[in-house]
């Protein structure tokens, strides 16, 4: 019995449920530390987020309140500088608003005058463009009318042309006929002399062979009528030569009638386009000779109305001179009556720079803070962004899952 009990224990083996059970116990531990240190690590963010807001506020209120500083002085150095040269500015400003005020009413009356004169003129041109008008009307319409009759009398020319050239055509006709007539008459003649001859040539015949008497009283008398014949184809001739040259005559004395005319009508044209180019060229003349005058005067306008601006100009230019001495001498004369005014801006300079060192230095004392907290939390911050990077990889990692199922 006291072997047994002093025999080595065996060890016992642990049951599953007790294994699940520890598992589920280190599963927990790691879970609450893992969520400890996420909380860790979100506290750690914030808080250096709150820090890095507070810096920058306090950081954001020194620039305004620098910024403040630096217009007070500026402000302070330019009454000082203008309580020291107080008489200069007086006397040198007061002078230039008088005089620029002396300008001012000079280039006013310039402006006024130019105007003026301008006005006057453009009436006047006015009236002499009308008057030009009412002068000019005549012989603008004598140069018309010149010019309607230069136009009808080149007409006529074209006219007497057209019937010359149609005579012409008559002439030419009339000469044709003529010699189509007198050879028509010739051969008329040609043909009865050759059947004269050839009668008589029988008639020879016949009594050199000792024809019958009736035989050769019958070529007799064909020989009387073939001459019959040719005295009238000779009479023929005369006739028809004589009728063929009088209308020869006449169509050549209605030719030269026509260019009697076309030459009297070229006369009337060539008159009255002289006429015309005497009308037109003193109608341009009197004409030009208005234009000039009328040029003349709106060149006269034109520089007056350049004189008037110009004079505007420099009257704008005084009174931007008198505004600014006008400004400079008021400034002048407020600093002057307003000492406490300086006075109270030279505390306000003073307490300003004492606020904005106090500034720098609870600036200063947040930046250090800041550092310090990033320096210390930022294990925390990392663990954090771990976690973070680990979310999104699991994220991509199911999105391909999903995708590539």
């Amino acid at each position: 019995m006291e072997d047994r009990q002093s025999a080595p224990e065996e060890p016992q083996e642990k049951s599953p449920s007790s294994t699940a059970d520890d598992a589920l116990v280190a599963a927990r531990g790691a879970a609450q530390s893992a969520a400890s240190r996420l909380r860790e690590g979100v506290n750690a963010v914030r808080d250096v987020r709150a820090a890095a807001r507070r810096h920058s506020s306090a950081r954001a209120r020194l620039r305004e309140m620098t910024e403040a500083l630096e217009a007070d002085e500026a402000a302070l150095e330019r009454r000082d500088e203008v309580a020291a040269t107080y008489e200069q500015i007086v006397e040198e400003q007061g002078a230039a608003v008088a005089e620029a005020k002396a300008e001012i009413s000079r280039q006013r009356e310039l402006v006024e005058r130019a105007e003026q004169r301008a006005a006057s003129l453009e009436e006047q041109l006015e009236q002499l463009r009308e008057n030009n008008e009412e002068e000019l009307r005549p012989y603008k319409r004598l140069a018309e009318t010149a010019r309607g009759r230069s136009e009808e009398a080149s007409r006529g020319v074209s006219e007497a042309k057209r019937a010359v050239r149609t005579a012409e055509g008559q002439a030419k006709d009339a000469a044709e006929r003529r010699e189509q007539s007198i050879s028509s008459a010739n051969r008329a003649i040609d043909s009865s002399q050759a059947r004269l001859r050839k009668v008589e040539e029988e008639l020879r015949k016949a009594r050199d062979g000792h024809a019958a008497a009736g035989a050769v009283k019958q070529l007799q008398d064909d020989v009387t009528t073939e001459l019959a014949h040719v005295e009238a184809a000779r009479a023929e001739v005369s006739v028809v030569t004589r009728d063929a040259q009088s209308a020869v005559d006449a169509a050549q004395t209605h030719l030269w009638t026509q260019k009697k005319s076309l030459e009297e009508a070229q006369r009337e044209a060539d008159a009255a386009r002289r006429e015309y180019e005497s009308r037109k060229q003193d109608y341009e003349e009197r004409l030009a000779r208005a234009r000039d005058a009328e040029e003349d005067l709106e060149d006269q306008i034109s520089s007056l109305r350049k004189e008037a601006e110009e004079a505007k100009a420099a009257h704008d230019e005084a009174a931007e001179r008198h505004d600014e001495a006008q400004a400079l001498l008021d400034e002048a004369e407020e600093v002057h009556a307003t000492p406490e005014e300086t006075k109270r801006l030279r505390a306000s300079v003073a307490a300003q720079r004492a606020e904005i060192e106090a500034q720098q230095g609870v600036v200063d004392e947040l930046a250090e803070g800041e550092r310090s907290l990033r320096t210390s939390t930022r294990g925390s911050r990392l663990v954090l962004l771990a976690a973070a990077v680990a979310v999104v990889v699991v994220i991509v990692a199911i999105v391909a899952l999903i995708v590539t199922r």
